[in-house]
C-alpha cells in the first residue's frame, strides 16, 4: 500500500496495490478484497464510500453515513468533513487526486483520467471546497498520486483538440504523439490558485511499475474485470 500526506497526522490517505487484489466495483469477489484490505490497515469497511465512475467532472458532497448509501452514482469526486467516512475512487491508469484543508478538515478524492480533466473535475472540486466549506485556496495541500505518465500515454491526433489550450504538454516522436496528463493536472491546479508548494506530485508511471495495476498494459482479467486500486482518504479523529 502506498501512504500519502506522511507529514500530516490528521489525514489518510491511501492507494491499494496489485498484490492487495482487483479492487474494481463490481469485479468478481471485490467486496471481500476490499474489507480484507481496510480491516488489515486499520479501517472499518462499513465506513467506506465509493464513486461510481463516469469519466465526468460531478463531484459529491458526502454528508453522513445515516442513509446508508456508500455508494453514489454517476460521479468522479467525493468530499466531506466527516472524520467517520472514508472516501474512495478506483483507479488503473487515470489519477488519484486528493485534497486536503487542514483548517477546515475538509478532504476530497478525485479520479482523474483525461475525460474528467478535460471537463474541469478539478476546477468544479474547488470551487466546492471554497464555497461550501469556506476553503482558503492557501491553505489547501494536493497530492497527486501515480498514474499513467507521458512516457506511456500515447494518443492519437483526434486526441489533441481536448486539450488545446495545454500545446506544451505534448510530445511528437516519430510519428507518435504522447500526452502529460500529470503536467496539465499541475497547471490547473496552479491556475485554479493552489501554492505549487502545497502540491505532492508522486510522478509514478503505472504503467512502468507492475506493483500498479494498468488497464493500458493489464487489459482485464479472466472474468472480463478491468483491474484496478482503490484510493481513499479520511480524516483522523
Amino acid at each position: 500500500m502506498k501512504d500519502f500526506f506522511g507529514n500530516v497526522r490528521v489525514v489518510k490517505a491511501f492507494l491499494s496495490e496489485n498484490q492487495d487484489g482487483n479492487m474494481k466495483l463490481f469485479s468478481f469477489g471485490f467486496e471481500e478484497r476490499r474489507k480484507k484490505f481496510l480491516i488489515e490497515k486499520g479501517f472499518k469497511y462499513s465506513r467506506l464510500v465509493s464513486a461510481k465512475l463516469e469519466h465526468g467532472n460531478k463531484v459529491h458532497i458526502v454528508k453522513s453515513l445515516e442513509s446508508q448509501k456508500i455508494l453514489y452514482d454517476y460521479c468522479d469526486g467525493l468530499i466531506t468533513n466527516k472524520p467517520e467516512i472514508i472516501l474512495s475512487v478506483t483507479v488503473a491508469d487515470c489519477f488519484p487526486v486528493f485534497l486536503f484543508d487542514p483548517k477546515q478538515k475538509v478532504i476530497g478524492i478525485l479520479h482523474c483520467g483525461w475525460k474528467s480533466v478535460a471537463k474541469n473535475i478539478i476546477e468544479k472540486a474547488i470551487d466546492k471546497m471554497k464555497i461550501d466549506f469556506d476553503s482558503s485556496l492557501k491553505d489547501v495541500l494536493i497530492v497527486i498520486g501515480p498514474g499513467i505518465q507521458k512516457c506511456h500515454f500515447q494518443v492519437g491526433k483526434e486526441f489533441i483538440v481536448n486539450f488545446h489550450e495545454y500545446d506544451e504538454f505534448f510530445n511528437f516522436e516519430n510519428e507518435k504523439i504522447f500526452f502529460d496528463l500529470n503536467g496539465v493536472i499541475v497547471k490547473k491546479l496552479i491556475f485554479k490558485g493552489i501554492h505549487s508548494k502545497n502540491i505532492e506530485n508522486d510522478e509514478g508511471c503505472t504503467f512502468c511499475n507492475e506493483r500498479l495495476w494498468s488497464y493500458r498494459r493489464d487489459g482485464v482479467d479472466k472474468n472480463g474485470d478491468v483491474q484496478a486500486m482503490m484510493a481513499g482518504i479520511k480524516l483522523k479523529k
